[in-house]
């Protein structure tokens, strides 16, 4: 469900340490797999609006992202940001983002799963806004949810993730100085290698994806995740791609903040079921609890997420 509203007026936003996903790059129109792969966060914003064409087009990206779980409600409130607001200030993230015209607060209501397809949602949002050049950037939200519940006044048990702003890039130097030092800053562009996230068979074989599934990994190798923590890795067993996050990242740090994993995690696995759509391939997803029996054996340290059940060819 999308809905147009006003940003709460004369709300006293309390700052905090919330995280911010960093990339940049100009964007021209781009196909559905070569938006994946260069799609980036953009801090620094043209002061126009998006027009009106453009905006009912957004809008329909908006309300029509794929759930990863067919049961869980999702909505998505569109904002127009006024002149002059800082939203990373505002919202709780670091540093600054300048003169972004829009933002979408996404959350999602249900019993399992909801930050994961949080995630799953926002992200396929912002890679189809990339295709259409429009350049977007993630503001975390988990540390501040409960706060965030009450100022947007929405049922208590939303799950939000993060905000995502969006609009034109600038296209002035500063701005891209400005995109290209906050992403170094943050590590953005340094993305572990697919020797460092895949494995076959087992965990104790780091090994390169099958030609047949090294695009899909690709893709999620390209996902945003909160502070780079990319705290997703691949395990292709018995013909099936498991994902598993880290269950203690050093990035993310202890506390509320550790429950970016799934956030995260969702990300890379909308970027997958994306690349899955680009390449006309077919397949599921099949969502993980601890105590199945059909989980692959892995480490303590990793947490089983879900299992991409690929259609068989032919």
């Amino acid at each position: 469900m999308l809905s147009m509203a006003r940003r709460p007026s004369g709300a006293n936003v309390t700052h905090s340490s919330a995280f911010l996903y960093n990339w940049d790059m100009m964007l021209p129109h781009l196909d559905l797999y070569e938006a994946i792969l260069a799609r980036r966060s953009v801090r620094r914003y043209d002061r126009q609006p998006l027009d009106e064409a453009t905006l009912e087009r957004v809008k329909g990206i908006i309300s029509t992202p794929q759930p990863l779980i067919s049961d869980n409600p999702f909505h998505a409130l569109l904002y127009d940001v006024p002149a002059g607001a800082d939203l990373a200030k505002d919202l709780g993230g670091y540093g600054r983002i300048v003169n972004p015209p829009h933002y979408v607060l996404p959350y999602v209501l249900g019993q399992e799963h909801q930050l994961e397809d949080a995630g799953y949602r926002a992200q396929q949002i912002a890679v189809r806004l990339a295709s259409l050049g429009i350049g977007s950037c993630f503001i975390g939200a988990v540390r501040r949810e409960a706060e965030i519940r009450a100022l947007y006044d929405l049922p208590e048990n939303a799950r939000i993730g993060a905000f995502l702003v969006f609009g034109h890039p600038s296209v002035a130097v500063g701005g891209r100085v400005t995109n290209q030092l906050i992403r170094l800053a943050s590590g953005a562009s340094r993305k572990l290698l697919a020797s460092d996230i895949f494995f076959e068979e087992d965990f104790d074989n780091p090994a390169p994806p099958p030609d047949h599934i090294a695009p899909l990994i690709e893709a999620a190798r390209h996902a945003p995740s909160a502070v780079n923590a990319q705290p997703w890795r691949f395990l292709w067993h018995n013909g099936r791609l498991h994902i598993f996050v880290t269950r203690h990242n050093g990035r993310y740090g202890r506390g509320l903040q550790e429950e970016y994993r799934f956030h995260d995690g969702g990300a890379a696995m909308a970027n997958i079921t994306l690349a899955m759509e680009a390449l006309d391939l077919g397949g599921h997803w099949e969502m993980l609890k601890e105590a199945e029996p059909r989980i692959p054996k892995h480490p303590l340290g990793l947490q089983p997420m879900a299992t991409l059940v690929l259609d068989e060819e032919g």
